[in-house]
């Protein structure tokens, strides 16, 4: 972090690292460049005995609304973060200080400027939602529609940059000082930064809310009609949804039947979404649902949102497939790929036998058999096991999966989501296989030998010319070379250090050496204080050491 930008934003940096400090995490940060901050560790004696994971939750929602979404994120990505972590973080409350009706309307007359008042002719000054970056407030427009505003909270972009930037710093500090968390700060960091832009914007919510209901949308599952002529950046106008929200589900009184098909119903729209589209709603969780008429559900709130291509979408139907075949070679190659990674980047031994005990933690025989959320967690954990990095929208996508399965099986516990992917995945398997794949797949090889060929020549005449006036380069990478640069740096930089302490100690030797008056005179005066700068030094550059260790 720059030197202006570090001063500006140091009482934040000293806020987080003292809230830190409370709930349990000082140890972790004291022996980094964030230790300065650290008076006296206050901690309370009943969140100490708390689990890490609470913990963290709970300082997340002291922080405010920055953490609060980072929280938020993060339970989204149990790539980036423990399982663990990312269960307790779902527990995260989204509610903040309601924001005044006054500041409310500002706001809106800034949007909309003299055209407000034309435009509703009722805006609810009570809000029927406060989450951590918006407020959202029932309205009827002059034509009679009732419609829901979600309004950003007032000034809230110049308070998420600013924590940004210094959560970027800190976790700089963390990664460069090794401290010890089970995750990669900077990782997190860099994807809750892509995250929080696109919600910064609430025409990103829009577009996807119109794309998800004109991809998706059927007797199923819909989405809410956006209102395009009344959104702008910072106000989004959908239509107010009328139904019951899936959380009172058991205050509806629904009957089993109805119960079985409203999963059903949420079941076909996911997997819809998820693996015949390829466009979905990231996070279903109850309380973005709303159960209409017929049982028909209304998806809403589409501000995180994923998008997976046919091929990715093939290799998880390889994937469940192989298990359901005991097919450990399918298994295996659909993992590689969909990590892309190859045998080179893993233990080929470790990893064939792990997938052969993850594949006989399931039931061998007809695909529908296989519990899918269960199967996709423990995929999950091989990931991190193996340290495979996946797209973020593949962990969304399966991350959407085992939270709708989860729905369904507290609507109705004999739920099985495979049942209704059934279908979706073998057609998947099988466009693999196409005739009509083949051939693509084949036509486009072609293509590439043919451009392979054509350039050969061209290449070959490069290669021969460099070579021939000396100018070919060999770059050669070195594992943990920038380690050991460091490393080096470091020591020249002790023994330059160590050079003139020892110039220091013997000049003032020296001086203290030519005095031979038994008085103390201006040489003698001048070889103490080069005594007490040589100490001083020395002693700074232990505690530099001790604090780089």
């Amino acid at each position: 972090m720059p030197p202006t930008k570090l001063i500006r934003n140091l009482p934040r940096m000293k806020e987080i690292v003292s809230v830190a400090a409370k709930f349990g995490f000082g140890e972790v940060i004291r022996d980094t460049k964030l230790g300065t901050f650290l008076g006296k560790i206050k901690k309370i004696h009943d969140i100490e005995q708390k689990p890490a994971p609470v913990r963290f939750r709970l300082a997340l929602e002291e922080l405010g609304p920055t953490f609060m979404k980072l929280g938020q994120v993060l339970s989204m990505r149990p790539d980036l973060v423990p399982p663990e972590w990312s269960a307790e973080l779902a527990n995260l409350q989204d509610s903040c200080p309601v924001v005044p009706w006054e500041d409310v309307k500002k706001e809106l007359e800034t949007e909309y400027g003299s055209k407000l008042d034309s435009m509703f002719s009722k805006i609810e000054e009570t809000p029927i939602g406060d989450g951590s970056i918006a407020q959202v407030h029932k309205a009827i427009t002059t034509e009679g529609k009732h419609l829901v505003l979600k309004i950003l909270r007032p000034h809230i972009e110049k308070t998420i940059h600013s924590d940004l930037q210094v959560l970027e710093g800190i976790a700089s500090l963390l990664n460069n000082h090794g401290a010890k968390l089970g995750f990669d700060p900077k990782e997190v960091i860099d994807t809750f930064s892509e995250a929080l832009g696109n919600e910064m914007d609430l025409r990103h919510e829009a577009d996807s809310t119109k794309m998800l209901k004109s991809m998706t949308a059927d007797e199923c599952a819909t989405f809410p009609e956006v209102f395009s002529k009344l959104s702008t950046k910072r106000v989004l106008a959908i239509e107010e949804i009328r139904g019951v929200e899936l959380t009172k589900w058991k205050d509806a009184g629904f009957t089993q039947d109805q119960r079985d098909k409203i999963v059903a119903n949420g079941a076909q729209a996911v997997v819809k979404q998820t693996l015949e589209v390829g466009f979905f709603h990231a996070d279903p969780h109850p309380g973005n649902i709303f159960v209409l008429d017929s049982e028909q559900l209304c998806f809403i709130d589409c501000g995180m949102t994923g998008r997976v291509v046919e091929s990715m979408r093939q290799d998880l139907a390889m994937l469940l497939y192989g298990v359901s075949e005991n097919n450990l070679e399918t298994v295996t190659k659909s993992f590689l790929r969909l990590g892309d990674i190859s045998f080179d980047d893993v233990n080929e031994q470790e990893l064939r036998k792990d997938l052969q005990d993850f594949m006989e933690r399931f039931t061998e025989g007809p695909l529908g058999d296989v519990d899918m959320g269960v199967m996709l967690t423990s995929f999950l954990d091989g990931l991190r096991k193996h340290n495979v990095k996946c797209p973020g929208d593949l962990i969304l996508m399966i991350k959407a999966l085992i939270t709708i399965e989860g729905v369904g099986k507290e609507l109705s516990p004999k739920f099985n989501l495979l049942e209704y992917a059934k279908p979706t995945i073998e057609k998947l398997v099988k466009s693999r296989f196409s005739f009509s794949a083949l051939k693509d797949r084949g036509t486009v090889s072609a293509k590439l030998m043919a451009q392979l060929v054509e350039r050969l020549p061209e290449d070959a005449t490069r290669i021969l010319d460099r070579i021939r006036r000396n100018k070919v380069r060999l770059n050669i990478d070195v594992e943990s070379v920038d380690h050991l640069s460091d490393a080096m740096d470091r020591s020249s930089k002790n023994v330059s250090w160590a050079l003139i302490i020892s110039a220091l100690i013997v000049g003032s030797s020296i001086m203290v050496l030519a005095n031979r008056s038994g008085t103390m005179d201006l040489r003698a005066t001048l070889g103490l204080i080069g005594y007490i700068f040589a100490g001083t030094l020395g002693v700074w550059r232990i505690i530099q050491q001790m604090r780089i260790k």
